[in-house]
Formats: C-alpha cells, sequence, structure tokens
C-alpha cells in the first residue's frame, strides 16, 4: 500500500469516527428529549388528576356551603315571620291598652 492509500484510509476513518461522534451525540440529545416529554407528559397526567379531584372537592365543598346557605336562609325567613307576628302582637296589645283607657294612651 501507498503513502496515499494509507492517508486515504485514516482520512476515511476521521470521518467515519466524527460521523458516529455525531450520531452518538444526536442519539444523547433525542434520548434525552424523550425522556423529558415522558416527564412532563407524565407531571400533565399527574396535575390532571389532581385538577379533577381539587374540582370534585371544590363543587362538593360550595353544594354544602350552598345548603347551609339555604338553611340559614328558612330560619332568617322564619325568624323575620316571628319578628312580623311579634310586632303585629304588641300593635294589637297596644291598641286594646289604649281602648281600655279610653284612647288617652298608657
Amino acid at each position: 500500500m501507498t503513502d496515499t492509500a494509507i492517508e486515504d484510509i485514516y482520512r476515511r476513518l476521521n470521518s467515519l469516527t466524527e460521523d458516529v461522534n455525531t450520531l452518538k451525540i444526536q442519539a444523547g440529545t433525542i434520548g434525552t428529549s424523550q425522556v423529558a416529554i415522558a416527564e412532563i407528559l407524565n407531571l400533565l397526567i399527574t396535575l390532571s388528576s389532581e385538577f379533577r379531584e381539587f374540582r370534585t372537592t371544590t363543587n362538593t365543598r360550595l353544594a354544602n356551603q350552598t345548603d347551609v346557605l339555604n338553611s340559614h336562609t328558612i330560619v332568617l325567613s322564619n325568624h323575620t315571620d316571628d319578628l312580623n307576628q311579634l310586632k303585629t302582637d304588641v300593635a294589637e296589645i297596644l291598641r286594646i291598652l289604649r281602648d281600655r283607657n279610653g284612647g288617652s294612651g298608657l
């Protein structure tokens, strides 16, 4: 073999070595990207599940608070009715007392 042929073989070998190193870098980058994408997808799935759970819990709490508010509204309405009846009764008692005292008041 001549020196030129040997140099050509070394040049081709160096070129192949560079190509292999480039492929290794690309494969590492692609592998790292795939791992990162898989981790991101797992995180999104976890977050989605946690968000659904949060939303369910929030809706349940809101429904419970609405029930409590409705219950309080009913109680308040009953007390308002009782207060109005009490006002009416006091007004009737005062009218009766005025009538007994000849309209002069107490």
